[in-house]
């Protein structure tokens, strides 16, 4: 007798039903940012008598003279003049040379002002620490490029008359002020970026299709010259092709 195989009516394999489910989180977890990244060197720390920090101690090893970086991540493009308040922000101040970051900031608006050949750029980015971001707990960066470099990858910047310095990282409701020079700029357009929670169902759903592969059995046949044992016909049966075998029907 010929082996049957037996399936379930109106159940799609389980293999093509994971792979639509990976292609979809594949196609939805990933969100689209736009990155601004700047730096300079820092020209005031706490050992010039700002300070000390209080709710972020470690920046108390910042010291004059070293290298720092700031990352801005977030939902909206900028091309051109504009006051821009940021969504899906992730922020960044990192001291280069001493390994210590900032991260704790709730919300950041970006301000591009036209002062041909030159853009004006702003960034106000408030931290979630202190009494509020507007009595000294935020990070007010200053600084100017070539107009045609809003959107280039590391590009040279400089000071702004009458802001100087660049860059003042108040904490400790402005006890703590640490100041820096800006000369560097950086836009990266529209990065592709997984989504963390995304990313974890595409691995469990590979997981389990493993597993389901491990698990799967072949029906062994019965050796030769000896009768194949067939499931008893009747109520209960799990295949209509093994029912209609039963009942004599080539359907």
């Amino acid at each position: 007798m010929k082996n049957l195989k037996l399936f379930r009516p109106g159940k799609a394999p389980v293999g093509p039903m994971l792979l639509a489910i990976i292609a979809a989180s594949c196609l939805a977890g990933h969100a689209w940012a736009d990155t601004i990244t700047f730096g300079g060197v820092i020209t005031q720390s706490t050992v010039d008598g700002t300070g000390p920090a209080v709710n972020h101690p470690d920046l108390n090893s910042v010291l004059d003279g070293d290298t720092y970086t700031v990352t801005l991540s977030f939902n909206e493009s900028i091309n051109g003049p504009g006051a821009i308040p940021l969504s899906g922000l992730s922020m960044t101040f990192l001291d280069i040379s001493q390994s210590i970051f900032e991260t704790e900031f709730v919300s950041a608006t970006v301000s591009v002002t036209s002062s041909a050949p030159n853009d004006d750029i702003s960034i106000l980015g408030c931290l979630s620490t202190g009494s509020a971001c507007n009595v000294g707990n935020q990070l007010d960066a200053n600084f100017q490029i070539l107009a045609a470099d809003l959107n280039a990858k590391n590009v040279s910047a400089q000071g702004i008359t009458g802001l100087i310095p660049s860059l003042h990282l108040l904490e400790d409701d402005g006890v703590t002020d640490i100041q820096g020079s800006i000369s560097n700029y950086s836009y990266t357009g529209q990065a592709s970026v997984p989504e963390p929670s995304m990313l974890r169902l595409v691995i469990f759903a590979a997981a389990c299709m493993g597993f389901i592969r491990s698990r799967r059995m072949v029906r062994p046949t019965a050796p030769r010259g000896q009768a194949e044992e067939v499931p008893p016909c009747g109520p209960g049966t799990q295949s209509f092709a093994h029912n209609n075998a039963c009942n004599g029907s080539s359907c």
